[in-house]
């Protein structure tokens, strides 16, 4: 029974980042926009978190990827569409272009893009995960997309960015769902060949988890979710990663839900 009892922590750590998730979608309709976005920030570190401890306590199963890929959905597709929603169309929106159907009109196309994109990436990562391997993602991540949204988001309010930084939210959101469906190669964060990489690593996540928790220096959150995918792809590229050949859809019969 012990045995099986330590899948629970990890999946306990998913139902947490699917609660701030909800509580992140919350927030957007309740027009505490800076509090949606911080939430949205807490998954990130929640969706780390639930993987590295399954990797530690040997508890990784495939109730726990459908699990996280659920609050996935959520945390990194629904509520930064929610937010981008919430701020640029709806009843608190905070931009004159809210008054044009036009405009109105791309955020709505950009935020529903996004989220049926995430859907793809997720169910496609589900699919595909053995045939990828354990080193590269191809598509961005959503949870790199939902950290880019909420930084974004945080750092133009901080510094009371013209209004038109966040009117391009949109298109932001259109770019990244052409990234999420992409056969980009994208390097995993995990141990590296080099103990200054290792070192370099380490010292980020520990200053991410820190910003997010304390809820300071969006700044910082917003350079790593730009620096790690820009970096990464061209790294990758530049060493020739490429896709497997993906393998034709089974025909077996799926099972009942």
């Amino acid at each position: 029974m012990r045995g099986r009892w330590r899948f629970a922590l990890p999946n306990l750590i998913t139902c947490l980042s699917m609660t701030a998730g909800l509580l992140g979608v919350s927030e957007a309709i309740a027009a505490r926009f800076e509090s949606s976005a911080w939430f949205i920030l807490l998954c990130v570190l929640l969706d780390k978190a639930d993987g590295t401890v399954a990797r530690w306590l040997r508890a990784t199963s495939r109730f726990g990827i459908e699990m996280d890929s659920l609050s996935d959905l959520i945390s990194f597709g629904v509520a930064p569409a929610v937010l981008a929603l919430a701020f640029l169309s709806g009843k608190a929106a905070a931009t004159p272009l809210a008054a044009l159907a036009q405009y109105r009109a791309l955020v709505y196309a950009g935020s529903f893009l996004y989220v049926i994109a995430a859907a793809l990436r997720l169910a496609k990562f589900n699919v595909v995960t053995e045939t990828y391997g354990s080193k590269f993602f191809f598509g961005i991540p959503t949870t790199v997309c939902g950290a880019l949204v909420a930084s974004y988001f945080l750092t133009a309010r901080k510094y009371a960015l013209p209004i038109r930084t966040l009117e391009a939210l949109p298109v932001v959101m259109i770019v990244l769902a052409l990234l999420m469906v992409s056969r980009i190669p994208f390097p995993k964060v995990g141990r590296r060949e080099t103990l200054v990489m290792n070192a370099f690593t380490l010292v980020n996540v520990f200053f991410v988890y820190l910003c997010g928790l304390l809820r300071i220096f969006p700044e910082f959150l917003l350079g790593c979710a730009v620096i790690y995918p820009v970096v990464g792809a061209i790294w990758a590229l530049g060493r020739g990663i490429k896709p497997p050949p993906l393998a034709p859809p089974s025909e077996e019969k799926p099972p009942a839900a």
